[in-house]
């Protein structure tokens, strides 16, 4: 049993129109244009995770572009792969990053329960205990807000576009002109 792609459609007047105008390298270095880019993203996020991408360029004037297909194809490729790249590093920072804040988060409620413990045993059943004993209990959680947040729910997200890009940077392009 075969998949089917799922098909990505973006129309260009030129070939050369999916490409950054600000970006001087040649055209298999170059960056995409970013409207383009948003599309193509959006498009490929409602994609089924397993299906594989197409991308397919229509092109209404398709008289002597300098881009070539080739080098549009190599042109998404090496784009989608470049930005996965530092998808995944700055994934991996963030990771790094909030085992520490995690560890430093952790740190500071075990502190603050044996402050809330020790103020307890000093004046036990007092509102003063009641009130302090909880301040200190709710400015623990607070310290482990933002690494479980990151760790889960930034995190998570942060993965999921990264896979997006690297399923976009194997996509085949198809360029047609347009009917």
């Amino acid at each position: 049993m075969t998949t089917s792609t799922y098909r990505i459609d973006v129309r260009v007047d030129s070939l050369d129109g999916l490409y950054s105008a600000l970006d001087p390298s040649p055209f298999r270095q170059r960056d995409l244009d970013p409207r383009a880019v948003e599309h193509i993203v959006q498009w490929a996020s409602d994609a089924p995770p397993k299906v594989p991408l197409e991308l397919c360029v229509r092109v209404a004037d398709d008289t002597d572009p300098e881009a070539t297909e080739a080098d549009t194809q190599a042109a998404v490729r090496n784009f989608f792969t470049y930005e996965g790249d530092l998808l995944e590093r700055q994934y991996r920072r963030n990771r790094v990053r909030t085992v520490r804040w995690l560890a430093v988060g952790l740190s500071i409620m075990t502190v603050l329960l044996a402050l809330h413990s020790a103020v307890g045993r000093i004046s036990p059943d007092s509102l003063f205990n009641d009130i302090v004993g909880e301040a200190f209990v709710i400015a623990g959680w607070v310290s482990l807000w933002v690494p479980i947040e990151r760790l889960g729910f930034d995190g998570w997200l942060l993965k999921e576009k990264y896979l997006l890009y690297r399923r976009l940077a194997d996509m085949e392009v198809d360029i047609q002109p347009e009917v």
